[in-house]
């Protein structure tokens, strides 16, 4: 299993700590968890995103495309939260987290869990996403270079030649 620090993610993977601000901080999860979902699809392995708590009210934990979002609860944050959940684990040597933090990363290898830094874990994404779904030797998803005549004289067709 997978645990995501998600706000720490959120600003160290997309390199906008100290550069950019978030403007909309609810479509920059659901970017996150976009891509967290979409590697999970393709690689299988279970993953759950964990947020600080904002404001005083609880958000409702979510399933967001089969992906695990939990908010922690008002006056705690996700540090603790990913903590506790390490720590509960029948089996926390087969936990990761993600996290920059090195104290909560310090934590979670006390209590028994992996750890490995956003900007690694990011690449490991991006790595899954180029190999997609597919296995490196099946090149049939690809585009083909040119169409084929066959499909020219279609497009042809029903969409006119363009004069």
């Amino acid at each position: 299993m997978i645990i995501v620090d998600g706000y720490n993610f959120l600003y160290a993977a997309f390199g906008i700590e100290h550069r950019l601000p978030i403007k909309d901080m609810e479509a920059a999860r659901i970017r996150l968890q976009g891509y967290l979902a979409r590697y999970q699809n393709i690689t299988h392995e279970r993953v759950m995103v964990i947020y600080d708590a904002r404001g005083g009210a609880q958000l409702p934990n979510e399933d967001y495309a089969g992906l695990e979002v939990v908010y922690a609860p008002p006056r705690s944050d996700a540090d603790d939260h990913i903590v506790r959940r390490v720590k509960a684990d029948a089996r926390p040597a087969e936990i990761t987290v993600v996290t920059t933090d090195r104290e909560l990363a310090e934590r979670v290898e006390a209590a028994g869990g992996r750890v490995v830094r956003s900007g690694v874990f990011y690449e490991r994404m991006q790595e899954a996403f180029e190999r997609g779904l597919h296995s490196p030797e099946d090149k049939s998803y690809e585009k083909p270079a040119r169409p084929d005549p066959e499909e020219v004289d279609y497009f042809l067709r029903e969409f006119g030649d363009g004069t």
